[in-house]
C-alpha cells in the first residue's frame, strides 16, 4: 500500500512519522525543494503533484497545505479514484467542499476531512450521562496558527460537539482580535466556546453540566474527571496514528458531512 502526503511542513512532518511507524511505502510532495530535503532519501520526493499522482500508484493521499489549497489538490486526486483526507478546515467556502463531495462520490472515491480529537482518549472513553445540560469550553492556544483561530481553533470543539450532540447553530461570534466568542446551541443544549491564539496560558478544556455536576473533558492532558472526581487518564492510544489507521482500513464521508454543517455556520459571519 502507497500512501502520500502533500505539505511536508508542521504537521505534513507529523503525518510522515507516522506513515514511517505504520510501515507505508510514503511518497512526499512539496513545491519546496529545501523542506523535501531534511528528510531521509528512503522517500520518494516530488515537487509537483502531477507528476506524483503519474508515476506513482498511490492509494491513499494526505493533504496538510494551507486550507486555499486543499479542495484542488484533492480533487486531482479524486479524479484519479484516490481516497483523499484534507486537513481542517477543508475549505473557507462551504460550496466548494460541497461540490467535492460530490465529485468524489461520482468517481468512486472518499473524501475525508482530519478530526484527530475524536481519536482522544477523551473522546474515545467518555461515558455521558443521559441528561446533559450546557458546555463551557475553551480553546487558549500559547502559540499562533496561519489562520484566525476561530476557522482553526474552534473547528476541533464543533465537530466534537456535532460528533457528542449533533447537529448545532452558532448564534453569535464575538472577535476581539485574538480571542474569538463563540455562543450556540444544539439540539439539547447551548454552548459557549472561547478559542484564543497567543494567550497568557494554554487551557484546552470542557466543562459540561450533568444532572450528576461537573464533568470536566481535559483535552490539554486528554484525561476525563466525571463527576464524581473519578479519573479516565491518558490510555497511550497516539491519535494521529489511530485517525490515520482508521481511515485507510475504512474510509467514509462521515468527517466531510459535519465539516460541510461547519463551513454553513461560519458562513453565517463576516470574522
Amino acid at each position: 500500500m502507497k500512501v502520500g502526503i502533500v505539505g511536508t511542513g508542521n504537521m505534513g512532518s507529523k503525518y510522515i512519522n507516522k506513515f514511517d511507524i505504520l510501515g507505508y511505502d510514503t511518497v512526499l510532495i512539496d513545491i519546496d525543494e529545501n523542506r523535501l530535503s531534511k528528510f531521509p532519501e528512503k522517500f520518494k520526493k516530488y515537487t509537483d503533484l502531477d507528476e506524483a499522482l503519474k508515476r506513482e500508484d498511490i492509494d491513499y493521499l494526505f493533504v496538510a497545505t494551507a486550507p486555499q489549497s486543499h479542495i484542488p489538490i484533492a480533487k486531482k486526486a479524486l479524479e484519479r479514484g484516490i481516497n483523499v483526507m484534507v486537513e481542517k478546515p477543508p475549505s473557507i467556502d462551504p460550496s466548494l467542499l460541497e461540490e467535492a463531495i460530490e465529485f468524489a462520490q461520482k468517481k468512486g472515491a472518499v473524501l475525508s476531512v482530519s478530526e484527530i480529537e475524536l481519536r482522544s482518549n477523551t473522546v474515545r472513553n467518555l461515558k455521558l450521562p443521559e441528561k446533559v445540560g450546557d458546555v463551557e469550553a475553551y480553546r487558549l492556544n500559547l502559540g499562533r496558527g496561519y489562520i484566525n483561530p476561530f476557522y482553526d481553533l474552534a473547528w476541533h470543539d464543533l465537530y466534537i460537539m456535532n460528533y457528542l450532540f449533533g447537529d448545532f447553530k452558532i448564534k453569535k461570534v464575538v472577535d476581539r482580535g485574538d480571542i474569538f466568542d463563540v455562543i450556540g446551541e444544539t439540539e439539547s443544549n447551548e454552548f459557549f466556546l472561547q478559542v484564543a491564539w497567543s494567550h497568557d496560558f494554554l487551557r484546552r478544556e470542557w466543562v459540561i453540566d450533568t444532572d450528576r455536576g461537573k464533568l470536566t473533558l481535559n483535552f490539554a492532558e486528554d484525561k476525563i474527571i466525571y463527576e464524581d472526581g473519578s479519573i479516565r487518564e491518558k490510555d497511550g492510544t497516539d491519535k494521529l496514528e489511530l485517525m490515520i489507521r482508521q481511515f485507510v482500513e475504512k474510509p467514509d464521508f462521515e468527517s466531510s458531512y459535519r465539516a460541510l454543517n461547519i463551513l454553513k455556520e461560519f458562513n453565517k459571519f463576516s470574522v
